[in-house]
């Protein structure tokens, strides 16, 4: 430090003290007087005042006499039901019962918060004669004019979430609970307005961020609590917020900055007897000293910040200035002063260290509290969720119940609908011959479908089954969890419940792969719009092949076919109709199938039957390839396939619309397909369709 700064801090030092003591006679007077009429006075609503009044001033200076009159406080606000003043009395309570290290801290702190969040307390408060004595108070930042019950109860729960993020940054360390309290509170101030109290939870939040090595968030938050002060005129507090900017500039490495700001805190923190974030600024200013080697004004800043953090009774700032004096005495070589210093450490870090014992024990008692109220939270939670499962289960039973209901009475309208339609179509006249084959192709278009019927009925047998067997064991469950309720038994009820919950997923699970399937039948008898969509032609193409093996199966119980899929994972989802595609899938793994069955059953056992299914982009184009090793197609009859009403099959197993509709789909879609056949060996049909 320059000798001009140096002359000014000592001159600020010294002429503070003879203003320290006429405040201190004043404050001294002002409390006389106030214990004197609480003697007197027994008005209880004028009593409530005082000890409001007695409390704050006594608030981070006496913790004792602080609390003394917070604990009379208290009983005498429940008296006169003026619950705003009790939350308050509670608050304070809490306050001071942090730093004595009371374990019943967070008690009494979550007490005050739970009746401060309640909106009912602003119906009844102190008259506004009596609220105009009051200078100490919740609300003394922002203009009394603007105080109501509304204001009044904000202000009060903003201090309690404040209170608790101390308690959980200083007692327990927990800096994540730390950290939500303080925003809580932030947006309380920001919400009431109170811009002081506001500057003072930026400046926390700041502190804790640089903490926790978070630099950046840091710095953003107390430059918001110094811009604010500033803003506000709050000129002789702008030496906290700048203790902190200085603080992170020093961990930021940048020591010049640092120093600059740390010294515009030392002098104005000075000049107003501010003797905690003084002693602070000057112990960062010693470490900078030492990590630059000037042991000389090391061992300067640290003497001064010695004395301040006695006048501030820091035992921190005492033991880190006492350690940091004695290792600059030594590097200094003045053995005799680092021995000092040294011993006055080692007696302050005892002292801080049962302190720390006591906290650790607290901690210990804090965390089975919370420990028990979540435990009760859950067994209540619990309860409610039993009763919500059943209450679903019987409206899911409703809703079945009224589905099938709904479905009968349509499927009966639609059938009398088609009985209309068909007698009508009796009656028409040879005239209407193109419409009739008109419908007869769009009837075949659903044939395929039918064909898989009982293949879908089968495929969704299981998961069915597995739903109805997981229902049935959760039920036993259940009962037996009830027994154990009874018994008190929490250990086993947990295992139940994890069972049950096990059986939940599972049921769940095989529910949606019922609903998968149903959705997939649905897709696919849903008449098409003509829309193309983006559709995973991979998963169509495999649900396609599972339906028509499942149906051919469903027909013919000793059929065994083998399945090969071989899709390229790369292609992304590709705009077509899915109902036409599907169809075109659907009958080309038909009639494979039907291949290599009657092939099958020409030559026994020693043939394997194979359909397989691959699917490829090449270049923009993405081609599917359906190959079977059935008997193959005779080459006379390739031309005539894709001809509307062509087949091969016996009378009443096709119409041979099959591939003349596949054809016609493809073509639709800018595609091309072509089959390639060796007569005895197998086919392969080729699908390209545009990207």
């Amino acid at each position: 430090m320059g000798t001009f700064r140096l002359t000014i801090l000592l001159f600020l030092i010294t002429g503070s003290t003879f203003a320290r003591q006429v405040d201190a006679d004043r404050q001294r007077h002002e409390i006389d007087s106030l214990k004197h009429e609480l003697e007197l006075t027994q008005n209880d609503t004028l009593r409530l005042v005082l000890l409001t009044v007695l409390g704050g001033k006594y608030q981070d200076k006496k913790l004792d006499s602080s609390l003394y009159y917070a604990r009379q406080l208290l009983p005498i606000a429940r008296k006169l039901n003026y619950k705003i003043d009790e939350a308050y009395a509670m608050d304070c309570n809490g306050y001071n019962m942090y730093q004595m290290n009371d374990p019943a801290t967070l008690e009494m702190l979550l007490k005050a918060m739970k009746l401060a969040e309640n909106p009912g307390i602003e119906e009844n408060i102190l008259p506004r004669e009596y609220l105009d004595k009051i200078e100490y108070y919740n609300g003394n930042c922002i203009p009394k004019y603007l105080w109501t019950p509304h204001t009044l109860r904000f202000e009060m729960l903003g201090s309690i979430y404040g209170d608790l993020g101390h308690f959980y940054g200083i007692n327990m360390e927990n800096r994540k609970e730390q950290l939500k309290y303080y925003f809580k509170a932030r947006d309380i101030f920001i919400a009431v307005k109170d811009s002081a109290t506001l500057a003072t939870i930026y400046g926390f939040i700041g502190d804790t961020y640089a903490t926790l090595n978070m630099l950046d968030s840091g710095l953003l938050y107390a430059q918001k609590s110094y811009n604010l002060r500033l803003q506000i005129g709050q000129h002789k507090w702008l030496g906290i917020p700048l203790t902190i900017i200085g603080n992170i500039y020093f961990k930021q490495g940048n020591y010049p900055l640092a120093l600059q700001t740390l010294r515009d805190a030392i002098q104005i923190a000075a000049a107003d007897n501010q003797f905690a974030p003084l002693s602070r600024a000057e112990i960062i200013i010693a470490k900078i000293f030492l990590k630059e080697k000037s042991t000389d004004s090391s061992i300067f800043y640290l003497n001064e910040k010695f004395e301040n953090a006695k006048l501030a009774n820091e035992n921190f700032l005492l033991l880190e200035s006492g350690t940091l004096l004695a290792l600059a005495y030594n590097l200094a070589h003045d053995d005799k002063s680092a021995l000092k210093y040294f011993e006055l450490s080692q007696i302050l870090r005892d002292s801080i260290n049962n302190v720390e014992n006591a906290r650790k024990f607290q901690s210990e008692v804090y965390d089975e509290q919370i420990y028990q109220q979540q435990l009760e939270t859950a067994q209540a939670e619990y309860k409610n969720r039993i009763k919500y499962y059943l209450l679903f289960a019987g409206l899911g039973v409703l809703l079945i119940i009224a589905l099938i209901l709904f479905r009968n009475n349509r499927q009966r309208k639609k059938m009398n609908l088609i009985l209309q339609r068909k007698k009508n179509e009796i009656e028409k006249t040879l005239t209407d011959l193109k419409a009739t084959q008109k419908q007869l192709i769009q009837s075949e278009k659903m044939a395929s479908l039918g064909e898989l019927t009982a293949g879908i009925a089968h495929e969704i047998q299981n998961p069915l089954n597995f739903v109805n067997n997981f229902s049935e064991v959760s039920n036993e469950l259940i009962s037996e969890m009830v027994e154990e309720v009874d018994k008190g038994n929490t250990t086993e009820i947990k295992a139940l419940a994890e069972n049950v919950k096990q059986n939940i997923e599972k049921i769940l699970h095989h529910g949606k792969r019922a609903e998968s399937i149903v959705k997939g039948m649905l897709q696919h008898s849903r008449t098409s719009t003509g829309k193309k969509e983006h559709t995973d032609i991979n998963v169509l193409a495999d649900e396609c092949l599972r339906l028509s093996y499942h149906g051919l199966r469903a027909k013919d119980k000793s059929f065994n076919a083998e399945m090969k899929t071989d899709f390229d994972e790369t292609i992304e989802k590709i705009n077509v109709v899915p109902q036409d595609i599907g169809r075109v899938l659907l009958n080309l793994f038909n009639n494979a199938f039907y291949a290599v069955a009657e092939r099958q059953k020409t030559e026994g056992e020693g043939y394997k039957p194979l359909v397989s299914v691959s699917i490829k982009k090449i270049n923009d184009k993405v081609e599917i390839w359906v190959r079977d090793n059935g008997s193959g197609i005779p080459q006379k009859i390739i031309d005539k396939i894709y001809q509307p009403f062509f087949t091969t099959k016996p009378t009443g197993q096709g119409t041979g619309l099959g591939l003349s509709l596949s054809y016609d789909i493809i073509k639709a879609h800018g595609g091309e397909i072509k089959v390639n056949t060796r007569e005895g060996e197998g086919s392969e049909f080729v699908i390209q369709i545009p990207v």
